[in-house]
């Protein structure tokens, strides 16, 4: 007769297809370390039980590669038919109460769900907390298993039909990458009251779970502490798990101690002896993952009551020695990755066996050392040992070209003391400017507090603060920059003006900065900041300063100053700028002299003249008539070939022309825009528009975004448009 461990093994082998034990690729749940985690006990617990149970010809095992894992095959299980039938013998397992019931949804980027021993009465508690007052904060020491807690917590949450949303929280997240990762990447406003607004909105009567708070980036910590205290005085329930002491004044957390020795005795195992088994709890306490990590042959009359020293001294001392590059290549990564992107990547089978790695989801997608293993490898580093742990990472990561790859690079050449650092800003401008702004202010804090004498990284904080609409940090790094009077300075203090509607000054602050420059660059600016006030308006509004005043400052425009190539480009722009203002004038004929022009510095089949084209065709088109229906089936089938940017231009462009007419089909237009742009001021300017038209659109939600769009303006240097939107919300609010 089997025991209840060995039938659980069973059951749990039964989930997977007959055919697995073919398979080239298997989940890790059938491998030791997963089979360890469904049964919520040590790895060495399960020794003795599987190796009976292949004698009894109820389970083989094989070596096969693990989805996930790395390159090195391990040790997988599967039943035999001795074993399918044995499962069909069983009988059948009850359901637990209210499983008939509708389960809710879970959403995010939640914990692998693992079993849990010994934590019913803590399970019970929050749950009934959440139902009583709302909100619980729970806290614990590194590795007590407050995740594995709250991940049950959902469960239970879900089983009782409420939806749950999981936002695990890193060092790079802002609060809208939070709330992002918590409903799967939709994009949440980035405006504190609107994201607060769409909480509301998304989460209902679920409960958000917000899990690592004290991860967070310092340079992010107070907006996400006070989104919480909105989100908290506004009712949604919420459940926060982060590192004793709380980071919150209230409420008062729930604390997760440590195992008592009876339940520390069944994660051990049947088969560690009751005299071994108060040795272990005796040295390492209750403490679930030290009870985890733990080696029977370590001698455990030495070892005292220190976690991180027992981490240190027995657990990592004991690993062999060919995977250790591959430990201090996980313990450098900032986030999560997949074992394929590590250099090491055969270490990674080994640690996982060894219990120090924690997976981000079901699939294995991602891996990371635990993080208390993780933060003892790094304070065994000496100074030397750390540079040249990040130098060879950062060597790694510039081998993949993705712009993504850039940012880990990035941060590991700041964490190596990379002398090239600005160089690097320089070379990877536009790949860094395509990262999570929010990752991407985080990581240049650490670097201005690393390399304060680096001028490239104030430059480029100041920029991504500009970018984010941050005004309080721009001001901040202003203050505290060592060089604030270059023109870089100057063109980034023109912006900031911008954003406060200080339209001459910034004039001024760009004379002053093109001055200091050569003439491309001088060039460059001024088209920028015309193309700038052309969008600084709402649609079916005009500019902030006369037609005439623009089409001034385009003819005053030196192109014989500049290269042929840099003279090509401008003239692109500028033709661009004096189209739109023709189409603003509904001067059509000067619309078409332009097209002219421009098709003979460019190939007349160019995306752009044919954009030019379908926009001009559509403001001449009456609305329903056979030349509209004509034209705008154009643009559509144009939209679906043009580059993110110029779709979503084509886009916006057709929803003004549709919108006070179909708003159904201007709606659809809208929910079917992409959300990923290249970043850049256009961007940024469309992204405006786009919460605009969401608002006009929207009859319950509308205020809403138009608050983000307002945001989103002034964060894209369109203060007149912004005030604009302002005054016309205020009106609708009276």
């Amino acid at each position: 007769m089997l025991s209840p461990s060995q039938e659980r093994l069973i059951r749990w082998l039964g989930r997977f297809s007959r055919d697995l034990n073919q398979a080239w690729d298997v989940p890790r749940e059938v491998s030791l370390p997963g089979l360890s985690e469904a049964m919520g006990v040590v790895r060495s617990a399960l020794h003795a039980p599987l190796k009976e149970l292949v004698e009894l010809d109820l389970l083989e095992t094989r070596l096969a590669h693990v989805s996930g894992g790395g390159a090195r095959r391990r040790n997988v299980y599967h039943l035999t038919a001795a074993g399918w039938n044995y499962l069909a013998s069983l009988p059948a397992e009850e359901n637990p109460a209210g499983a008939a019931a509708k389960r809710g949804l879970l959403s995010g980027n939640a914990a692998p769900l693992i079993a849990i021993i010994g934590r019913d009465e803590e399970v019970g508690e929050v749950v009934t907390s959440i139902e009583n007052s709302g909100c619980v904060v729970v806290t614990g020491l590194p590795g007590i298993g407050k995740t594995s807690l709250l991940r049950a917590v959902a469960e239970e949450l879900i089983d009782s039909g409420k939806d749950v949303a999981w936002a695990r929280c890193t060092q790079f997240d802002d609060s809208s990458a939070l709330l992002s990762g918590a409903f799967d990447g939709r994009e949440p406003p980035s405006d504190p009251a609107a994201a607060v607004d769409w909480l509301c909105r998304k989460i209902g009567r679920g409960v958000l779970i917000i899990d690592e708070l004290q991860e967070i980036h310092s340079r992010h910590r107070a907006a996400i502490l006070s989104l919480i205290d909105e989100i908290i005085e506004r009712g949604p329930n919420l459940i926060i798990a982060c590192r004793a002491p709380s980071l919150l004044a209230s409420p008062k957390p729930i604390i997760i101690g440590e195992l008592d020795e009876e339940t520390a005795l069944n994660l051990l195992g049947d088969e560690v002896d009751a005299e071994l088994g108060a040795k272990v709890i005796a040295s390492l306490g209750g403490h679930p993952l030290a009870l985890k990590l733990h080696d029977p042959d370590s001698d455990y009359d030495t070892i005292g009551r220190d976690i991180s020293q027992f981490i240190e001294q027995t657990v990592l001392d004991s690993l062999p020695e060919d995977c250790i590059d591959g430990l201090d290549e996980l313990a450098a990564m900032p986030l999560p990755v997949g074992a394929d992107r590590l250099r090491n990547d055969a270490a990674v089978g080994v640690l996982d066996d060894h219990a120090l790695l924690r997976w981000s989801d079901e699939d294995a997608s991602a891996v990371e050392l635990q993080h208390l293993v993780r933060q003892v490898r790094r304070e065994m580093w000496d100074e030397e040992t750390a540079r040249r742990v990040h130098a060879a990472a950062a060597e790694r990561w510039a081998e993949h070209p993705e712009s993504e790859a850039r940012f880990v690079e990035f941060h590991h050449r700041l964490q190596a003391d990379d002398e090239d650092v600005a160089a690097f800003i320089t070379l990877h401008a536009d790949d860094l400017g395509n990262c999570d702004d929010g990752a991407l202010a985080a990581l240049l804090h650490d670097g201005i507090d690393k390399r304060p004498e680096v001028d490239a990284l104030w430059y480029l904080a100041t920029k991504t603060a500009l970018d984010r609409g941050e005004s309080e940090v721009v001001e901040e790094l202003f203050s505290q920059m060592p060089n604030p009077d270059t023109g870089t300075a100057l063109a980034l203090r023109a912006r900031q003006a911008l954003q406060q509607g200080r339209r001459e000054v910034a004039d001024a602050l760009q004379e002053e900065a093109a001055a200091t420059g050569p003439p491309e660059d001088r060039i460059r600016i001024v088209i920028s900041h015309l193309a700038r006030i052309l969008d600084d308006r709402l649609p079916h509004g005009m500019p902030v300063i006369p037609s005439a005043e623009i089409k001034r400052r385009l003819a005053e425009v030196k192109l014989t100053e500049i290269g042929a190539d840099t003279r090509q480009r401008a003239l692109v722009a500028i033709a661009t700028i004096q189209h739109r203002l023709a189409l603003l004038e509904q001067d059509y004929s000067a619309a078409k002299k332009v097209r002219q022009q421009l098709g003979a510095l460019t190939d007349e089949s160019d995306p752009l003249l044919t954009e030019m084209a379908l926009s001009a065709a559509l403001e001449v088109a009456k609305w329903d008539t056979p030349d509209w229906h004509r034209e705008s089936e154009a643009m559509r089938r144009h939209m679906t070939s043009s580059p993110p940017l110029r779709a979503l231009s084509l886009r916006l462009t057709l929803v003004e022309k549709i919108a006070e007419h179909d708003a159904g089909e201007a709606r659809k237009l809208l929910d079917d825009a992409g959300e990923e742009l290249p970043a850049g001021p256009t961007a940024r300017r469309l992204q405006a528009k786009l919460w605009y038209w969401r608002g006009v659109l929207d009859s319950v939600d509308g205020l809403e975004y138009w608050r983000e769009a307002i945001h989103r303006y002034r964060a894209a240097e369109c203060a007149h448009a912004a005030q604009e939107l302002t005054q016309k919300m205020h009106q609708m609010l009276r």
